[in-house]
């Protein structure tokens, strides 16, 4: 059992270099299992496809992720439910936690941006925009309420996208955590200072 462990991280490990250096179309499995010293039939007896190698590193982190936000967005709507001043909030708490879980797992993230075409994750950043969409409509709609306003899901969809795009630059632009935090918190501090551009009154 021991042995089949360390195979199948050797496995993975290997699959992390080639993926990060190749991406995931021109990554070869033959490489991979020979930078592993094992052979072709050994990583099938651990991952069904390429598919399933890649899932075994990009996985976990992602579904950790989908989860913080996840967490946040329930307490936000709980917040939502409160007198507009008691419901604005402090969103550094979450910004810290999601950066350094972003950073804890930094080639993870950078792989599922850049090296991900023709994975199960190629389309990772179009499922995070659904879930923001969904969400920040909602919670809008909650917002509006408090102005006597509407809420205008076209703006919502637009700054779903800055938030995204902002997320995206600093992982594939800044490596290091504490810089990457303290661009991010100005930028986010300026996006949700501005959302009420998302009502329409």
């Amino acid at each position: 059992m021991k042995a089949d462990s360390e195979t199948r991280e050797k496995l993975i490990e290997s699959a992390r270099k080639e993926f990060l250096e190749k991406g995931y179309n021109k990554a070869s499995l033959r490489k991979i299992c020979a930078d592993a010293g094992v052979t072709t039939g050994a990583l099938y007896f651990f991952f069904q496809d390429k598919d399933a190698l890649f899932g075994a590193i990009a996985d976990e982190p992602y579904n950790e992720l989908i989860a913080i936000m996840k967490e946040h967005f329930e307490e936000d709507e709980a917040l939502m439910e409160q007198p507009y001043e008691a419901s604005e909030g402090d969103h550094d708490e979450f910004v810290e936690e999601l950066v350094h879980h972003l950073y804890l797992h930094y080639d993870v993230f950078h792989m599922l941006l850049t090296k991900a075409q023709g994975s199960k994750y190629e389309n990772a950043v179009d499922e995070l925009a659904d879930i923001l969409d969904e969400t920040y409509v909602d919670m809008t709609d909650k917002m509006g309420s408090h102005f006597g306003g509407k809420v205008n899901k076209t703006m919502v969809h637009w700054l779903t996208h800055m938030i995204l795009d902002a997320f995206i630059h600093m992982i594939t632009h800044e490596k290091d955590e504490a810089k990457a935090l303290e661009h991010i918190k100005r930028v986010m501090n300026f996006i949700t200072k501005g959302w009420t551009a998302a009502i329409d009154k």
